[in-house]
């Protein structure tokens, strides 16, 4: 005779699965406890590979400023000029055009060569880009009597102007003086870490500052 076996379903034996106890459903398998089965992590996600808003902060790197170049912003970039007034400073400075270079000269120079020199304000500005410059903003000379001009006016207003919006400055040469434009659209600057002292030492070290008269380039203004 065969034995059969008794039949256990809980159903039949009068067992029930106790209330709320989750029950399997049959039409979803688990690979180990987390994600069903043939569903796989895309490897293309965009959340894992775009490096947008990752800065160098986030990788603990520092960006050192190593050259600080001294002249008006490109006609081509929006700027805008630093906002902090202990930020500037009224100078003199020498400009060799042969070498298109800018040099800062000291007090106790310039008074023996004052028709060398401009009178500006130097102001720092950063381009969209988040490249840094220094301005050589042109003032009016009463010292040497030398009228103001319309480039003066124009690039003054500019240069204050940029002090809370992105500006862009284009030379009119029809009319001698430079057409501005603004825009709203673009987010605030965010400034380096770096001092109105550090920012002049970068810009005018490896010799331009001229703080002598036996100075290369007084030496060549005066035929030595």
């Amino acid at each position: 005779m065969t034995s059969q076996k008794p039949n256990t379903s809980p159903e039949i034996s009068g067992h029930k699965p106790p209330t709320g106890a989750p029950v399997a459903d049959p039409k979803v398998a688990t690979e180990g406890a987390h994600s069903p089965v043939g569903k796989v992590d895309d490897p293309f996600d965009l959340s894992n590979i775009s490096v947008a808003g990752v800065t160098s902060e986030d990788l603990g790197v520092e960006k050192p400023i190593l050259v600080v170049p001294v002249d008006k912003p490109s006609k081509q970039d929006f700027f805008r000029t630093h906002p902090d007034p202990n930020y500037r400073v009224e100078v003199r400075v020498l400009k060799v055009e042969a070498e298109r270079e800018t040099y800062l000269v000291t007090k106790d120079v310039w008074v023996a060569i004052p028709g060398e020199t401009k009178l500006v304000r130097l102001v720092p500005y950063l381009t969209r880009t988040g490249g840094l410059g220094l301005w050589p903003v042109p003032l009016l000379d009463d010292l040497l009597g030398k009228k103001d001009t319309n480039w003066g006016i124009t690039a003054r207003g500019a240069a204050e102007l940029a002090e809370t919006k992105w500006v862009r400055m284009q030379a009119n040469m029809a009319h001698n003086y430079y057409d501005v434009v603004k825009s709203d659209k673009i987010p605030d600057p965010v400034w380096p870490n770096i001092s109105f002292a550090d920012i002049l030492k970068i810009a005018f070290g490896d010799g331009r500052l001229i703080d002598r008269m036996d100075h290369p380039v007084i030496r060549q203004l005066q035929g030595w």
